[in-house]
């Protein structure tokens, strides 16, 4: 599957939710993490009713469809997620409006750039990596100087995959 992908098409998870306190409930885990990534990134109208950032449009059976949970397991999850704050929603005869509490907390649409210049550290980083080199360079010719002498060559560090030296393409890990 091949997704385009534009700067407000993310959701940002962070790491203290595996201490939370629904994140061992797999319905309610699966059904605020839909929620979150339905959540609206800007305000808009739906048939005339308005949405808010953080909000979103749907119905218990659409949820159950989209998230592989039955009607049941939707309407406890998201009693879970109202009764401790994550979610709120108002019911209409045949959708609801659902509001993850805290979107623009979680979802800031502040980015952090690194829009300053980073000369120092590329100037830490290449030193680091031409002394790697130098220090492969030494340790091949003391190692073709033991060749020279008739000693074993035998080194386990030969088999060790230098990262430094090497072009390594992500479809190899």
């Amino acid at each position: 599957m091949s997704w385009n992908y534009s700067d407000n098409e993310f959701i940002k998870i962070f790491r203290k939710m595996l201490n939370w306190e629904w994140y061992t409930d797999v319905n309610t885990k699966t059904l605020f993490i839909h929620c979150l990534l339905k959540a609206n990134w800007k305000p808009g109208s739906w048939h005339g009713h308005q949405y808010d950032r953080g909000q979103f449009i749907t119905s218990l059976p659409s949820l159950a469809k989209e998230t592989g949970l039955s009607v049941q397991q939707v309407r406890t999850a998201l009693k879970h997620l109202k009764s401790t704050g994550e979610l709120t929603d108002k019911k209409y005869p045949k959708f609801r409006i659902i509001t993850v509490v805290s979107f623009d907390k979680f979802q800031s649409i502040n980015r952090q750039t690194n829009s300053k210049p980073t000369a120092k550290s590329t100037v830490s980083q290449q030193a680091t990596n031409r002394q790697s080199t130098a220090d492969i360079r030494t340790y091949k010719n003391s190692k073709n100087i033991k060749k020279k002498e008739g000693e074993s060559t035998f080194d386990p560090d030969d088999y060790v995959y230098d990262f430094a030296t090497t072009d390594v393409d992500d479809d190899d890990w």
